[in-house]
């Protein structure tokens, strides 16, 4: 986790984040005294807040710090009660619910809360966050997970995850949660689905397994790493393929004949599996139940 000052006087609207509280309480004395704003260490320090840091998620600055991200998942984490066991989601929008939780926790308005991490990148940000986690093998059922979507159908209870390969663990736990709730933005609504399906499949089959994407009509592009050489393995050792099918108006059958793909591990349309959808836009949060 990152931390973030955030001030307003006179309409004048002044934010500054760094990695740590030392840092950010320097920058923004620098930018308090460039724009003439008088304010001690100690009235900074009551504006510093913690906030995931753009550095450790896949969108960078420009897609963490988006407003609309910021709010919907920051209102997404209302949804959680004390006494839960909540799936803490992947991706930049859902960072801020694992921070607005891990508030919320600190300052003693959720208490006996236990976190259950889709991938390392929410594991990790929890911990950071305070948030007390259990292991995914100590739970046969979650009271409600907050997750994110690279693409979700306004009109119909599906969505295509998968975009940071950690499709398959989001989709045990969000299908262990009696309640799924989708944290996104109003960019990423499509209708129908028309996403690239994430499909991890065993190294030593993805021929075969690119030949039955193939007759089943979609194009295979594997996904290969950043910053590195080579393609993108996930954390149970397999490769991603990411399945341009097109507009998926069949998105049950679809679903079903990339279970049955022998060479498979699991693919990233979630069918059936949303209750509620947290949209941030620009004039504030939408909320969309099923």
């Amino acid at each position: 986790m990152a931390k973030e000052f955030r001030y307003t006087e006179n309409g004048t609207a002044i934010s500054v984040w760094a990695e740590s509280e030392t840092e950010v309480v320097e920058r923004a004395q620098e930018e308090l005294d460039s724009q003439g704003v008088s304010l001690g260490e100690a009235e900074i320090r009551e504006h510093v807040q913690v906030i995931p840091s753009p550095r450790r998620i896949k969108s960078g600055e420009q897609g963490v710090m988006d407003e609309r991200r910021r709010r919907g998942g920051r209102e997404a984490a209302d949804v959680v009660d004390s006494g839960m066991t909540v799936g803490l989601g992947t991706g930049s929008t859902t960072a801020w619910a694992i921070a607005e939780v891990g508030r919320r926790v600190r300052e003693g308005e959720l208490e006996d809360v236990r976190g259950v991490a889709t991938s390392l990148q929410s594991h990790e940000l929890a911990k950071e966050a305070d948030i007390p986690l259990v292991d995914l093998d100590q739970l046969e059922e979650v009271d409600v997970a907050i997750d994110g979507a690279d693409r979700y159908d306004p009109e119909a209870p599906h969505v295509v995850k998968g975009g940071g390969a950690s499709h398959a663990r989001e989709k045990v736990i969000d299908a262990m949660s009696e309640r799924l709730v989708i944290a996104t933005d109003d960019e990423k609504a499509q209708t129908p689905l028309s996403y690239p399906v994430p499909l991890s499949v065993m190294p030593a089959s993805r021929e075969v397994a690119a030949e039955w994407v193939r007759e089943l009509g979609g194009e295979p592009q594997l996904r290969y790493g950043q910053a590195k050489d080579g393609p993108l393995f996930t954390a149970n050792a397999n490769l991603v393929f990411d399945c341009d099918f097109g507009a998926m108006d069949d998105i049950e059958g679809l679903a079903a004949e990339l279970s049955a793909i022998p060479a498979s591990q699991e693919h990233g349309l979630f069918v059936d599996m949303v209750d509620e959808i947290y949209i941030g836009a620009d004039d504030g949060v939408e909320t969309i139940s099923f």
